[in-house]
């Protein structure tokens, strides 16, 4: 049977055969118990029938000198009367009938001093057999017989009885079952509905979620927060695809517009050559490091950002950062508060490529002879953070939001240099601070700078010293 039930590709099927299967064990198991109860309490009544009337009849003995002639009195006639079903018969002391009950006329009757069931013909009898030695006048045996064939039969009935209510329950809680199995499943079948017709271009469909707080309505809500999640990834993928194709498009636009050029002059003029080739040569690096900043996050995406970690000075590296950007840009003030000794185990190069696009950023944002502070302390025993603060034009409040999508940039907010950017550096800040479970948050108002602040969790190979 459960071969049968796991071969089913209906789920509906499976919990309608196993659910009328523990039905009928159910239901087989209250009719054996129906029937032996019945049985056990009918047979005990049979019993307690024939020792009381045997203990009557041999209480109206006693003292009798010769109970075969007491037989024939009134006495035992009324008793059978009475009892309708209870007869007897006298025997000697050799087997032989001396006198009986006319009911009992032509039967084989057993000589048992246990109470037997026996049968006669259509009728089904019990008898006890009582020996009769303790009168003075008299040797042989009684026989108590009653009528059992009414209970016998009752009890034949009740097995059929039981037996075909069992066939019909079994039947009605097939079909029961199958149909409210098939109600009570009908979100699964229209979550699968909604899913085959589900496609990358018909996203927002959703399920109509009602009836009770079960776990097919929680399904049902799960379902359709994974419909949300997936509407959103492919919005921002084909955001991404798009951003992307357009800053290509750019460098492309440029490197063919000076191929074109050295097509025309560039065999004739030196200085358009060299032009051209520069122009194409700083495109390239451009390009290059475009496709670099997105396999990085196309590698965070897919939880395979390579790491090579190690135990190293947090604040050493900020020290190293901070210097390089002092070569390049001494027209902006850079000032480092350390409030705390950090050893922090991870990849340095991705933490130098962070601070290098949080410090590249607040330069890009900040005026001639303006002040950036980065600082560093502790939050707590298990967690430390930086944070890079400028004095620049700020951020719009209603910008806040996106400042971490790929490629948003809010140039009407903000006053910037030469180097427009590709908009994936704070993206690609972000990839890396989650990474390692860390968390950043900004704090910005307009004319009056930005502060960003990066958590970093610490664990048992991470060190703080004051």
């Amino acid at each position: 049977m459960f071969d049968f039930v796991s071969k089913k590709s209906k789920i509906s099927w499976k919990i309608t055969i196993l659910y009328a299967f523990m039905f009928m064990m159910l239901i087989f198991l209250i009719n054996l118990s129906i029937y032996f109860f019945l049985s056990s309490f009918i047979d005990d009544n049979i019993k307690r029938s024939i020792n009381n009337t045997t203990e009557l009849v041999l209480s109206q003995f006693s003292g009798i000198g010769d109970p075969v002639n007491f037989f024939d009195t009134d006495l035992l006639q009324q008793i059978s009367r009475s009892e309708e079903n209870i007869f007897f018969r006298v025997l000697d002391k050799d087997g032989q009938v001396n006198a009986q009950s006319k009911y009992l006329e032509d039967m084989d009757i057993p000589i048992s001093a246990k109470i037997e069931e026996f049968r006669s013909g259509s009728k089904m009898l019990t008898v006890k057999t009582i020996p009769m030695n303790n009168f003075v006048f008299s040797r042989g045996y009684l026989q108590v017989v009653r009528d059992i064939t009414f209970e016998k039969n009752f009890l034949d009935f009740l097995i059929i009885v039981l037996t075909i209510a069992a066939g019909i329950g079994a039947l009605i809680s097939v079909f029961l079952g199958y149909f409210t199995t098939k109600k009570m499943l009908s979100p699964i079948n229209k979550i699968t509905e909604t899913a085959r017709e589900i496609s990358s271009s018909d996203l927002g469909r959703r399920l109509e979620v009602s009836g009770p707080d079960d776990e097919l309505k929680k399904l049902a809500l799960t379902f359709n927060s994974m419909l949300d999640r997936l509407e959103k990834s492919f919005q921002r993928q084909k955001q991404f695809v798009s951003d992307a194709s357009h800053e290509l498009r750019t460098p492309i636009s440029v490197i063919k517009g000076y191929v074109d050029l050295l097509d025309r002059w560039g065999k004739e003029r030196e200085d358009v050559r060299d032009e051209a080739i520069e122009a194409i040569k700083k495109e390239t690096v451009n390009m290059k490091q475009l496709m670099e900043n997105l396999l990085l996050l196309a590698r965070g995406d897919d939880s395979e950002l390579k790491k090579e970690e190690k135990l190293f000075e947090f604040n050493s590296l900020i020290e190293e950062i901070i210097k390089e950007f002092e070569l390049v840009e001494k027209e902006v003030k850079l000032k480092f508060i350390e409030e705390a000794k950090i050893e922090f185990y991870g990849d340095q190069n991705l933490f130098k490529q962070l601070l290098r696009i949080f410090l590249d950023n607040a330069i890009k944002f900040t005026s001639q002879m303006g002040k950036i502070e980065i600082k560093i302390d502790r939050v707590d025993s298990n967690n430390f953070y930086f944070s890079i603060a400028d004095n620049g034009p700020g951020i719009p409040e209603e910008d806040l939001p996106f400042v971490f999508d790929r490629f948003y940039q809010a140039d009407k907010s903000r006053t910037r240099k030469d180097n427009q950017g590709s908009g994936l550096g704070l993206a690609i800040a972000q990839q890396i601070v989650e990474s390692y479970s860390g968390d950043i948050d900004v704090e910005s108002e307009t004319g009056k700078g930005t502060k960003f602040i990066i958590i970093l969790p610490l664990n048992q190979k991470n060190k703080i010293n004051d």
